[in-house]
């Protein structure tokens, strides 16, 4: 079986779980909570006094509150990570409470490819994420009149993905690991609400992705954001290298 054939079955099982709304139920909660926030604060976050104490922390112009208030105040970071878990932890419990994987792996079909399916699926639910995210930031940005060209959203959003693909494959790992599906929920909910905490070490926040997610931030001269985005990348590609061993030596019953 091809490839391809692997993977649009794949997503006509999925199409029809609750996947699908969550994703864009997500985007939607986390417009809401930004619109509220900029609508009772927005004068108050862009006064001058407010904007002084802002510098501190690298943030310089209404744009650089925009994001901060999207990434951190609307808690994009946290909703983020808990949808990317949420749809990782329900692509593999479809396969272990249907109990398929012993069906699935008796054919001749590299487990490489249906692995890779399961990452693409879940690395597509976060490409939609994002770009739902920055259309709502778009709509905000015209609804406030918030000066700043338009085109900064975009690299926010590749600040993003790159930060995505490291919790995409560390979730997808873990969540293909655990057969008992509450296992990889309470490691995803743990690492995605945690993410600040971790944040805060130059260690953790390098080496945990939901972290790294929360970093990607792109104030200031974005040498964070930057380290982050790499982070993200360079976790994505080693934990995705690990799952597929894993998971080529594993004896599913």
């Amino acid at each position: 079986m091809s490839f391809a054939a692997i993977l649009r079955s794949d997503l006509i099982k999925y199409k029809r779980t609750v996947l699908w709304k969550g994703i864009f139920l997500t985007p939607i909660l986390s417009f809401m909570l930004l619109f509220a926030d900029l609508y009772l604060r927005y004068e108050y976050l862009i006064s001058s006094i407010q904007m002084k104490k802002a510098s501190e922390v690298g943030i310089f112009t209404k744009m650089d509150v925009l994001f901060y208030q999207n990434h951190m105040a609307a808690l994009w970071f946290m909703l983020f990570n808990l949808a990317v878990v949420a749809v990782s932890v329900i692509i593999n419990y479809t396969e272990y409470s249907e109990n398929t994987w012993k069906q699935i792996l008796s054919r001749p079909i590299e487990r490489s490819k249906i692995y890779l399916s399961k990452w693409l699926i879940t690395f597509a639910a976060a490409l939609i994420l994002i770009t739902l995210n920055g259309i709502a930031l778009i709509i905000v940005k015209k609804l406030f009149n918030i000066e700043g060209n338009s085109s900064l959203i975009l690299r926010y959003m590749w600040f993003e993905i790159a930060g995505a693909v490291g919790v995409v494959s560390f979730q997808q790992f873990i969540s293909c690991y655990f057969k008992n599906s509450l296992g990889a929920a309470a490691v995803g909910f743990t690492g995605a609400v945690g993410a600040y905490l971790f944040a805060q070490s130059k260690v953790l926040g390098n080496l945990v992705p939901y972290a790294c997610f929360l970093r990607v931030l792109p104030l200031e001269d974005m040498s964070d954001a930057i380290t982050a985005g790499v982070s993200g990348i360079v976790l994505g590609i080693l934990w995705f290298l690990i799952g597929v061993y894993e998971f080529n030596k594993r004896d599913i019953q």
